[in-house]
């Protein structure tokens, strides 16, 4: 016992005891995992949000992970990163959640995700110099009760969080509605298919019927029994009114006898008043026509599904002032479709009604003619209710008199919608033009190269408010056509917390009405003291006090001012409870020309910011937080070329050589140290005589 003691007690111990340490440490730090997130938008930790959604799961919740091995980079960082956030999640949640680890090497855990409908995707290999491709899985499949979703595939760390959150609580709002479907009571699939279609040789036609019933069956065991198929075979009359109806496929075709007929095509997930048109389309190719779709059936059913039965926040969405249509492909479709995930926009006309008491927002998107004054007078209400209201409008919009404009006329008017009369009396002055800015959107021609569109300004992180969630973490925004705001008056306001959200930059102006949008006409003043940054997007929250001294009395529109009046009689002078304001001055950031046709709420940041924006207006602020982590870009803005290759290339070899400037420092003051230190104790060394000698001797040469 004395030798152990002596043993433990002399430095031949220190090494077997600093073993013994690591492996205690590791073993403490493998049962009490902690890591520390010192990045700024905190991208790699779990939101509250997330937090609480799997801390009270009431069913089990089990994800398998379908990622192969050993990936490339840089795909095994997001292998790392999503294996990082489940243990994160599992950390959080309760007993009902379950992460399992699929060994794709195994051939029964390829079958699995072939069952589940994974597809391998192909993928970049650097190996012994060589470049070359691999086909490999990298998504997730989720269970939820009798529900199943997929995550796939997962090539990017950017928005995992919120797309694997949001998919969770849609599962578990589909979860719930369903179980309340009883007896009869359930969702229809639909398949509208016109016999004499199938004689026409459209590659695909014939098979609808099977690939719908194949998908269904699938589809209905994970569902609880919930659906029910429908084979409908309409006639060209019942077929024109199923394409009024539903706005299926209309097949226009030439009988034998030389008599033109329609028929009707396409594939209709539909419960109560409510439907969803599958894109199973007929198609010309090269080869001739074939039916698309097929390939993502189930998929699109799931997603139908899900969109149908999921609890939607309702949004009112303002129609009847000239507004940008959301049902149309080339203007605002994209914009609603991004929304339709989480909320459901239900279109008010507000001459005939008012705003329901079940919704907390409005959206007034693009408004081109002048409101009626019940329209502002209920606009006026919502807000005192503690509303709160999304504003979209237009300093300048283009001169629909295209005659006028080729006579000499103007390529821009002032837009009349008179909103003005409730923004100014909160405290917001929209300005009759258009802001231009040097710092903007770059077009490459062939016929003139390089050149800017003034009229689009792409607005940089110091443009964009960095504390606020909507526009937290977004590395650009860009703006289009916007007129410049004015809220002074507000921000005097004590009762109202103003936030400009999104800014131009220093080096920009203003253009009235008399401009022309073209590339080769508007050019920077040559006064620069013109230059001046300018508000596009603000925000303001508080307590208004109404546009409206009292309650006016209306004439119905279309009725004789004989017979019927509206008066409102409840009219409330000051805001009950807190609202929130926010306009842009543009409502071309909500169409197609700048959203694009394709839904990306965690990629493209014009929809990262209105996203954000409806979230944080109906108090999802979480959601923002989730959606924009890891979207921050720390751009280079310099205009200067030769000086944006010296940042770049400081960028990827500058550090590199300053660390080794750096050690080779290091290393020559510890040399000199050191060599300080033996002169004082010990001169008489001999190794540093005869050094010292030796190079005595070299000098005298």
């Amino acid at each position: 016992m004395k030798k152990i003691i002596n043993w433990f007690k002399s430095s031949s111990s220190d090494f077997v005891l600093f073993l013994i340490l690591l492996v205690l440490v590791n073993i403490a730090g493998f049962n009490a995992f902690k890591r520390f997130d010192l990045t700024e938008p905190k991208s790699y930790s779990l939101s509250q949000a997330s937090r609480n959604l799997v801390k009270n799961l009431e069913e089990p919740l089990s994800v398998r992970v379908f990622f192969d091995k050993n990936l490339p980079a840089p795909y095994n960082s997001v292998a790392q990163y999503v294996e990082d956030f489940l243990n994160e999640y599992k950390s959080a949640a309760n007993n009902n959640f379950t992460v399992t680890s699929m060994d794709m090497n195994k051939e029964e855990n390829i079958e699995l995700a072939s069952d589940f409908n994974l597809r391998q995707i192909q993928i970049q290999e650097f190996k012994d110099n060589e470049v070359g491709f691999k086909q490999v899985y990298m998504g997730l499949v989720i269970a939820y009760g009798d529900l199943v979703e997929k995550i796939d595939p997962i090539t990017t760390a950017d928005g995992f969080e919120y797309s694997f959150t949001s998919t969770i609580s849609k599962m578990m709002n589909t979860s719930d509605s369903l179980s309340v479907l009883k007896g009869d009571d359930k969702i229809s699939i639909r398949v509208i298919v016109t016999d004499s279609l199938r004689k026409l040789g459209i590659q695909g036609c014939e098979q609808i019927e099977t690939v719908v019933s194949q998908a269904f069956a699938n589809i209905n065991k994970q569902k609880q029994d919930k659906l029910k198929l429908e084979i409908v075979r309409p006639n060209p009359i019942e077929a024109q009114q199923l394409i009024e109806k539903y706005g299926v496929q209309g097949i226009y075709y030439e009988t034998e006898d030389g008599n033109s007929e329609i028929g009707a095509f396409g594939v209709v997930v539909e419960y109560g008043d409510n439907f969803k048109v599958l894109p199973v389309l007929v198609q010309q190719s090269f080869f001739g026509y074939a039916v698309s779709g097929y390939d993502v059936l189930e998929d699109s059913i799931n997603e139908s599904i899900q969109s149908l039965m999921s609890k939607s926040t309702p949004v009112g969405y303002i129609t009847g002032n000239g507004e940008i249509n959301i049902d149309d492909e080339r203007s605002g479709k994209t914009f609603g479709s991004m929304l339709s995930s989480m909320y459901e926009l239900q279109q008010l006309n507000l001459i005939t009604q008012d705003i329901p008491s079940n919704i907390n927002s409005i959206i007034i998107n693009g408004p081109k003619y002048e409101f009626s004054e019940i329209e502002l007078y209920r606009i006026d209400q919502f807000i005192m209710r503690g509303g709160n209201v999304m504003i979209f409008i237009d300093g300048l919009i283009e001169n629909s008199d295209r005659q006028s404009y080729y006579q000499g006329g103007p390529d821009r008017l002032e837009n009349p919608s008179d909103l003005d009369k409730l923004l100014e009396s909160y405290g917001i002055k929209r300005e009759m033009n258009i802001v231009m800015d040097t710092n903007c959107f770059e077009n490459v021609t062939q016929q003139y190269g390089k050149i800017n569109m003034y009229w689009a300004p792409m607005l940089q992180k110091e443009q964009l408010q960095p504390k606020h969630p909507v526009t937290n973490n977004l590395g650009y925004v860009l703006f289009v056509n916007a007129g410049s705001l004015d809220v002074e008056s507000a921000i005097n306001n004590p009762d109202v917390n103003v936030t400009v959200l999104a800014k131009s930059s220093e080096n920009s102006w203003t253009e009235g009405s008399d401009v022309v949008i073209h590339p080769l006409t508007v050019n920077p003043p040559a006064d620069t003291s013109l230059m001046k940054s300018e508000n596009l997007a603000v925000l303001l929250e508080g307590k208004f006090k109404s546009a409206f001294d009292k309650a006016p009395v209306f004439d119905i529109p279309g009725v004789e001012k004989t017979e019927v009046k509206f008066e409102a009689k409840n009219h409330i002078s000051e805001s009950r409870l807190p609202g929130k304001i926010f306009v842009a001055g543009t409502s071309e950031i909500t169409t197609y020309s700048v959203l694009g046709s394709a839904v990306d709420p965690i990629g493209n940041p014009v929809q990262v910011m209105e996203a954000n924006l409806v979230d944080y207006m109906n108090g999802n602020e979480d959601l923002c937080i989730m959606r924009s982590k890891g979207l921050s870009v720390n751009t280079i803005t310099i205009k200067n070329q030769v000086f944006a290759k010296i940042i770049q290339y400081f960028n990827e070899f500058g550090l590199t050589v300053l660390v080794a400037l750096a050690g080779l420092l290091v290393w020559r003051l510890r040399s000199r140290r050191k060599a300080r230190i033996n002169s004082l104790y010990n001169p008489d060394d001999q190794r540093t005589i005869e050094k010292k000698s030796k190079k005595s001797e070299k000098k005298g040469e």
